[in-house]
């Protein structure tokens, strides 16, 4: 089977922004709202016990990316007989997860308290609190989550974010009552749970009715078994290295300098984070499209597609640093105040590492989409490993830079040149010069247009609305000027223009021609 990767990928890039702009909008609301109603220390150990939930969650121990990249061959077969049996190992595997970090959770509840520096809200159970945070993450396991995988391989996750978006929509404003009203930070916890579950039941009735021919039944052949296993086994130390690392840099915030550091920390990865979950949403909408490529092209036609996305991910990326540079202390001050500022360099940190990040991302959607995790598996362990070793260090030394300078090392340094060297030896068959040379090459022209963007927004006044929607227009419009002057006579730029021609029409013809 093979299916429209274009169409598909536009119905779930707009779904998924419409998603993604409920995620974001109302928990942003409800965020403000928890500093203004019950103070920072009520939003530090929200973040807090939301970064050791992520640790146990593992970002699903890379099951649902290794049972999904097994399906896109029988799927484009019609091999249906082949996607119920990796359907019904998937759900055993959830099982198992589900329970697993049911008993982890409890056992860590006794040590909760070593993991705050400082006072906590006294008028809450800190341990319940954290019980209720650990039965949504197990119910995201054991409650049909596995039926999305389907979706996902069929590229139509598009049904899956409208279900999402949907049931949060709801618990949002739930959730908006119960912290105006109520004050309760238990009872909007419990929420989530509520959500979870009503989430994964609507889209596990969606997928039966849209793809009935799977059934979660039959056994996969040993071979397909011990590949699986063997693809599981290395992803789950990708996902254990990755998540650890990103996950225990506010753990060691609250156990080093406490829960205001936290909640301050936490509104700037909020924004960070908002920013990534749009870009993360056109990498996972491409993997499948991506995946489905891997096995009806060539390696050639792959590598060109690769080279195509490469660029317009680098231009977007930089595009995103450069807005959060210029506009990141200005919206904190109007949206928390002054108390809750960090220092510019902070910011520039916080730039970098949000940068280094997602410039590493169309290298690691190739790399699942063609199931390729056995080769650098060790690569998350080590970066995690100097991770930790210099947040430990650093972290005493020099506060909250140190944690962010300890990841920034991690990645540019381990991370990014093991798994490109992993993917171009094991897939593409060829040397990684001409991606780090293009890299270093846009990067260049993207410090050279921050800096000039930046300049341009020191002479604006800081703080006010209408200075802050000046600095906006300049950032969207100066970068990119820039960027199409710099560019537009490269082949890349050429190339590039096809994909988004295809993508958005030949209205965009008129904008950059």
């Amino acid at each position: 089977m093979s299916f429209n990767r274009t169409e598909n990928f536009k119905r779930n890039v707009i779904y998924g922004m419409l998603n993604r702009i409920i995620s974001i909008v109302f928990p942003f609301i409800t965020r403000t709202m928890i500093i203004k109603f019950l103070g920072e220390e009520y939003l530090g150990i929200n973040s807090l016990y939301a970064s050791i939930l992520q640790i146990l969650n593992l970002a699903e121990l890379g099951f649902s990316a290794a049972i999904v990249a097994f399906m896109y061959k029988p799927i484009a077969e019609n091999d249906n007989t082949k996607v119920s049996a990796l359907l019904n190992l998937y759900r055993k595997m959830y099982r198992i997860i589900g329970v697993s970090v049911l008993i982890i959770g409890i056992c860590l509840m006794p040590f909760l308290k070593n993991l705050i520096n400082g006072t906590y809200p006294n008028d809450i159970n800190i341990y319940f609190l954290f019980f209720l945070y650990l039965l949504n993450t197990s119910a995201s396991y054991l409650l049909f989550a596995y039926k999305k995988a389907i979706l996902n391989a069929h590229q139509r996750m598009d049904l899956a974010e409208k279900v999402a978006g949907s049931v949060k929509l709801f618990i949002s404003v739930v959730q908006i009552i119960v912290i105006y009203y109520i004050k309760d930070i238990t009872v909007y916890v419990f929420t989530n749970v509520v959500c979870t579950i009503m989430e994964n039941i609507i889209c596990s009735l969606i997928a039966d009715k849209k793809f009935p021919q799977y059934k979660t039944k039959g056994k996969v052949d040993k071979e397909t078994y011990k590949k699986v296993y063997q693809n599981v086994g290395a992803l789950t130390i990708h996902k254990i290295g990755s998540t650890i690392s990103i996950s225990l840099d506010t753990v060691f915030i609250s156990m080093f300098l406490g829960l205001t550091t936290v909640a301050m920390y936490g509104n700037y990865i909020y924004i960070i984070s908002a920013i990534t979950v749009f870009l993360t949403l056109i990498y996972g909408s491409i993997t499948a499209g991506v995946g489905n490529s891997i096995a009806v092209e060539s390696k050639n036609k792959n590598y060109e597609d690769f080279k195509k996305f490469f660029f317009l991910n680098t231009w977007l990326v930089g595009w995103c640093a450069i807005c959060l540079l210029c506009l990141f202390q200005p919206f904190i001050v109007m949206w928390m105040g002054e108390a809750l500022k960090f220092e510019m360099h902070v910011v520039v940190l916080l730039v970098l590492q949000f940068y280094i990040t997602l410039i590493r991302k169309v290298v690691l959607t190739y790399k699942d989409a063609a199931g390729i995790w056995r080769a650098d598996k060790f690569k998350p362990l080590v970066g995690c490993i100097i991770n930790l070793v210099l947040n430990i260090f650093l972290v005493r030394m020099i506060g909250v830079e140190g944690v962010v300078i300890s990841t920034i090392i991690s990645y540019f340094f381990i991370e990014l040149p093991w798994e490109t060297h992993v993917l171009f030896k094991e897939y593409f068959k060829q040397k990684a010069f001409y991606y780090y040379f293009q890299m270093g090459k846009l990067t260049l022209g993207i410090f050279s247009v921050a800096l000039v963007t930046y300049i341009i927004c020191a002479k604006i006044p800081a703080y006010g609305l209408l200075w802050f929607i000046l600095r906006m227009i300049v950032c969207l419009i100066i970068p990119n000027l820039l960027f199409i002057i710099i560019y537009k006579r490269t082949e890349e730029f050429e190339q590039a223009k096809l994909i988004l021609n295809r993508i958005f029409g030949r209205k965009l013809k008129k904008v950059i021609n």
